[in-house]
């Protein structure tokens, strides 16, 4: 396999983990991690598979999510890698009856290990860089 062909792959399984997050397809969410990996971010850290889709479940108090991938420059070194990718996610929720969104300017840091021809996270560390939360549409205007 060449070098850009392992970058491609590494792209991929990036996507498909914002996919696999998005449509909480826990099962697919599993797959893409050794079963020792660590995901963490800001005031957490989950170690294991398990534990890593337990904690994402807790996206479940979000109505939809939409984690959309931006640059994303690889290193691959034989069968270990390591990335940096820009994201920014969505996050749909409602308070108060209000529907808002809460926007995460994320850049992800991680390493890959290749096993049997597949590419996997080891290590996935989750960077906050801005946020913003707004109402998802403007309030209603008042008529007099």
């Amino acid at each position: 396999m060449s070098k850009a062909s392992h970058q491609q792959a590494l792209y991929e399984l990036i996507c498909r983990y914002a996919q696999a997050v998005d449509q909480r397809d826990w099962a697919v969410l599993s797959r893409l991690f050794t079963p020792e990996a660590t995901l963490k971010g800001p005031g957490f850290s989950f170690d294991g598979v398990s534990a890593i889709v337990e904690g994402m479940n807790g996206l479940g108090h979000y109505s939809k999510t939409q984690h959309h991938i931006h640059n994303h420059l690889a290193e691959v070194d034989g069968l270990q890698a390591s990335a940096e990718t820009y994201c920014v996610a969505n996050h749909i929720y409602e308070t108060e009856g209000i529907e808002r969104k809460l926007d995460w300017g994320i850049r992800y840091r991680d390493r890959f290990a290749c096993m049997d021809g597949i590419w996997h996270f080891t290590y996935r560390e989750l960077l906050l860089d801005w946020s913003q939360d707004l109402p998802l549409r403007g309030a209603p205007h008042e008529t007099r």
